[in-house]
């Protein structure tokens, strides 16, 4: 066995005191470092539809279970790297290799396992994909991955099912590899990061505090220099985690001013091949459920500077520290393999891992001892790390634009009694696919003064796979499901869009002026309803952002501001002034259908001035530049229409808007026509 040189570490003999050691072991055993969710949450819901990365060596290996593909890690990674998020499920408490869930899957990608339909076990810490992002782009993801290396097998879930999530993934990791070396071979962690399909990493990396790099983790694989210990504290104080193995534990543990992530000083006693301390014990690992120690199997007791280490005399655990993996019998003080972490919140994880390459074949390891020990150093790329660098997410947008439906002839863009009509976009720019998704409308929420026309919701749109069906129920009063615009199971996919139309009414007695809104919000069984989900006002003068089915081009004009979402809001002017007012009304017969023209004539009972138009095709007329307070006749006049031959009498103090003059015809009924006034002017 070849040996490796050591200098400035914490010593030890074959012999010393062991009481000492075992008493600070039993100080470390329930003390809270990178500690158990507590309490417990309860498992998640994984609906059929889900991709389950396997992390056993059946699975993910051979029948016999003496191998594991380490590409699962990388498909993993890479998954990340696209933005897609991945769920970490290890079971609280369980024993090493205990099962973490199971369920009824088929394989879709790989070779290893089960093809299925079949109910299967996992365990060793499988990855979880949900359904919403089982999208094209994540299968041609998969498909180009595998098409790299040896494949990587993936299940899809066939039914419901339930685990224990440790983690949901979101951060992307990035990895910073300091200067490694010595007798047992350079290269150590980057071999590895290869061999898994890793790219996303940076060699030799010293002083980590000028990179400016938004690095997750840094790991140290044979470091003898302190010349950056300083820096490298700063960066897991900061929510960096690092990872220290074989010479590296001392140069930065046992470093007095910079180090003691894990311990209290003096530091550890270290132990290696070098002087021949090192000890060949079997190992026992005493928190199966500890994200370091996802793995199956053994772990190889392997060569190095630092193979095993314990608490110095007068030392002790530091930032909770606790013990992945021991020796045992007289040798049950000394560690493999611990964790710590700075700090209570994400990030400031810090690993630590005797043995220097676990490559090597010089101590009779057999293959999957030596494979997990390099699943331990990637293990730790998965633990989640806070970073400087945050990317905004992709996310479901909606936007909205209001227009005038009911047809007239001048007057200001809106007034009290016109129709509305709102059309509503939702866009899903994410790559999850929406289950259960739903846009509710509680109309007049904001400020009041709109009225629903019953029947009037349609979906215009449905693109890129989207569906969904009106909710007959509708009605957007209160805060509950007569307000949700879609009946259940609406489905947003990624890329797809959900176009809806509604109409409302402005009150007649809405004050003036006034301006009233509207906003619109989303949800889904995968985002709550939130400030982020309501919809932003949209008009013609930027429908750009559509392709197609832009806004209506007499949408009305909006406040557009890109760091606001702003609701959909439509003004009335205030009280006319003299030579203001009008006339705005509709020509109807007695089935409600308008009659064109009609000649409507208002004459100012005052001065005799006469004023006349004919109506339109849906029977509309608006007269105008009437003067406020002034006395009026209306009368109609049609070929084949009659209207009452007496003139109606208003006086005009402000707008009248809603006027319905009824026709008939002779030759079906003889008797007088009929009027109904929506609104009177005051």
């Amino acid at each position: 066995m070849k040996t490796h040189s050591i200098t400035g570490a914490v010593m030890a003999g074959p012999r010393k005191l062991l009481a000492l050691a075992l008493a600070a072991l039993v100080f470390s055993v329930g003390v809270p470092g990178q500690p158990p969710p507590n309490p417990v949450p309860p498992p998640e819901d994984i609906f059929a539809g889900a991709l389950v990365i396997p992390m056993d060596n059946v699975n993910q290996g051979n029948a016999g279970g003496t191998t594991f593909n380490l590409r699962a890690y990388g498909l993993a990674n890479a998954l990340l790297q696209n933005g897609i998020p991945v769920k970490w499920a290890i079971k609280p408490g369980k024993s090493k290799d205990d099962e973490d869930f199971s369920a009824n899957v088929t394989r879709i990608a790989g070779a290893a396992g089960t093809p299925g339909p079949a109910n299967v076990s996992f365990s060793g810490g499988p990855f979880i994909v949900t359904r919403e992002f089982d999208t094209q782009a994540v299968r041609d993801l998969i498909t180009g991955f595998n098409g790299g290396g040896t494949p990587v097998t993936v299940y899809l879930t066939n039914a419901d099912t339930t685990a224990d999530v440790r983690y949901t993934l979101t951060h992307k990791p990035k990895i910073a590899i300091g200067p490694d070396g010595g007798n047992f071979g350079a290269g150590v962690h980057q071999e590895l990061f290869n061999l898994a399909g890793i790219p996303n990493y940076t060699s030799g990396v010293d002083d980590i505090g000028n990179s400016g790099d938004c690095f997750t983790i840094a790991t140290q694989a044979h470091s003898v220099s302190t010349e950056f210990a300083a820096a490298y504290r700063s960066f897991v104080q900061g929510g960096g985690n690092l990872h220290l193995q074989c010479a590296s534990i001392n140069t930065f543990e046992n470093n007095l001013l910079s180090g003691h992530y894990q311990t209290t000083p003096p530091g550890y006693l270290v132990f290696g091949s070098n002087d021949g301390t090192a000890v060949d014990t079997p190992l026992v690992y005493p928190e199966g459920s500890m994200p370091f120690n996802q793995f199956i199997g053994v772990l190889a007791n392997q060569d190095g500077a630092i193979t095993e280490y314990s608490y110095a005399p007068g030392a002790g655990p530091n930032n909770g520290n606790r013990v992945a993996a021991r020796n045992t019998g007289e040798h049950a003080d000394k560690f493999v393999a611990t964790v710590s972490q700075l700090g209570g919140g994400t990030g400031g994880v810090v690993f630590a891992l005797g043995g220097h390459n676990y490559f090597r074949t010089e101590t009779g390891a057999s293959e999957i001892e030596r494979l997990n020990g390099k699943r331990m150093v990637l293990n730790t790329v998965f633990v989640p790390a806070d970073t400087i660098c945050v990317s905004a997410p992709e996310s479901v947008i909606g936007y909205k634009s209001v227009r005038r439906f009911n047809v007239r002839d001048g007057g200001p863009a809106f007034v009290a009694g016109d129709t509305l009509e709102w059309t509503i976009d939702y866009i899903n720019n994410s790559q999850a696919n929406q289950f259960d998704f739903q846009i509710q409308d509680i109309i007049g929420e904001i400020n009041g003064f709109l009225t629903f026309v019953p029947g009037s919701v349609s979906i215009t749109v449905l693109s890129g796979g989207a569906v969904a069906v009106v909710n007959p129920a509708y009605d957007g009063v209160g805060n509950n499901a007569s307000s949700d615009l879609l009946a259940p199971g609406a489905v947003l996919p990624s890329g797809g869009r959900i176009q809806i139309k509604l109409r409302t009414v402005i009150d007649l007695d809405a004050p003036r002026p006034y301006t009233l809104y509207n906003q619109t919000t989303a949800r889904s069984s995968t985002i709550a309803a939130s400030p982020s989900t309501k919809s932003d006002a949209i008009d013609a003068t930027n429908a750009g952002i559509f392709d197609s089915n832009p806004p209506a081009a007499d949408s009305g004009p909006q406040v557009q501001n890109g760091n606001i979402i702003d609701p959909t809001q439509v003004s009335i002017p205030g009280a006319p002034t003299a030579g203001e007012v009008a006339i705005e009304g509709r020509t109807i017969d007695r089935t409600g259908n308008g009659i064109r023209n009609a000649l409507v004539t208002v004459v100012n009972a005052s001065t005799g001035e006469a004023k006349s138009i004919v109506t339109n095709l849906t029977g509309y007329f608006r007269i105008e530049d009437l003067s406020a307070g002034g006395l009026y006749l209306v009368t109609v006049r049609h070929q084949r229409f009659q209207f009452q031959e007496e003139p109606y009498v208003f006086t005009l103090n402000d707008n009248l808007v809603g006027l319905t003059i009824t026709g008939y015809v002779p030759e079906i009924k003889s008797g007088r026509g009929e009027v109904t006034l929506t609104r009177v002017g005051r």
